[in-house]
């Protein structure tokens, strides 16, 4: 089965530039440094890393990964899209440090998906009842707002019902709140294999693209800190909306842009719910009253601003 979204990776086009704001402002804990990319961890995380910039010509979103319950359920997932006429290249070396083999996809909307199984884990002891610490345990070692963990991921579609045929149907993600829209169809539906509200947000747009991805902080204060945080470092204009409550998720929300433009939601407080229940169904009109925006600023026209995709997925070589 699928266990959850697990990590992302964002091309950027100055490493060095990157680091200033993920490692020394955000607090983001640099876990590895190659010539073109640079491994992150969030502060409560115990796999060895979940965000992975990498510098490219063009910034873009590069791939995300979904880890998966046992390394046999890739080949399974294998089957099942060959069975719905959807390429799946199993690559054993996904040339990412400390990775096992993956499952690369190219979903219907075109987004690059990695499932992935085996991932390398931080050193918390000697692995025979002597623990040094939890990796949440470095408090004085931590900078930043810090973020916590990797929480979702939003991506744009063409076709919100179509892309459910996949992620619903063929994935078996539920779906824990939708936006009726206006035309009949869906406009947005937030899915999940965890419980809390989304691991893969879908909203219907102009084109295929990435909104933004998302990491946990401690609470409201930890959200509002980061606008104080990104003011004081002379990052005021990386705040691109909020704070503010959705309706959809009740999550307490901030958004903000790293220096490529790639949108960070830096995010607290939405609710688990168990995945076999009915989703919650909004209409488009009260969407827009209400769900999107319980209560904050008015939404920025650069808000509907997107990443591009990587658009070399599955077309060249894995990189080494």
């Amino acid at each position: 089965m699928i266990l959850r979204l697990g990590q992302i990776e964002l091309f950027v086009t100055d490493l060095n530039r990157s680091k200033d704001f993920y490692v020394d402002v955000l607090g983001f804990i640099e876990v590895e440094r190659t010539e073109k990319s640079l491994y992150l961890r969030a502060t409560d995380e115990f796999d060895q890393y979940t965000l992975v910039l990498t510098e490219k010509p063009v910034a873009a979103l590069g791939s995300f990964g979904l880890r998966v319950s046992t390394p046999d359920y890739l080949q399974e997932l294998k089957k099942k899209h060959e069975e719905a006429g959807i390429r799946a290249e199993y690559v054993e070396d996904s040339g990412h440090y400390g990775k096992g083999p993956v499952l690369r996809v190219e979903e219907p909307n075109g987004h690059p998906v990695e499932f992935y199984h085996s991932m390398e884990q931080i050193d918390v002891g000697n692995g025979q009842g002597g623990v040094k610490a939890l990796p949440m345990r470095y408090t004085h070692l931590q900078k930043g707002i810090p973020p916590i963990r990797i929480d979702h991921m939003n991506l744009r579609v063409l076709d919100v019902d179509k892309a459910l045929e996949y992620w619903n149907g063929v994935l078996g993600f539920s779906i824990s709140e939708y936006v009726e829209g206006k035309d009949g169809g869906k406009f947005a539906a937030w899915t999940r294999a965890k419980t809390s509200t989304h691991d893969v947000a879908l909203v219907k747009h102009k084109e295929a693209a990435l909104h933004h991805i998302a990491y946990t902080v401690d609470g409201i204060a930890g959200v509002v800190r980061t606008a104080d945080l990104l003011a004081d470092a002379g990052y005021r204009d990386a705040i691109d909306y909020g704070p503010g409550r959705h309706g959809v998720s009740n999550a307490f929300f901030l958004y903000i842009k790293d220096p490529d433009g790639h949108r960070i939601e830096i995010y607290s407080g939405d609710y688990n719910r168990d995945t076999d229940l009915a989703p919650i169904g909004w209409t488009q009109e009260d969407y827009e009253r209400n769900g999107r925006l319980w209560w904050g600023p008015s939404v920025p026209d650069s808000f509907f601003e997107t990443t591009p995709l990587n658009p070399d997925w599955m077309k060249e070589p894995v990189m080494k």
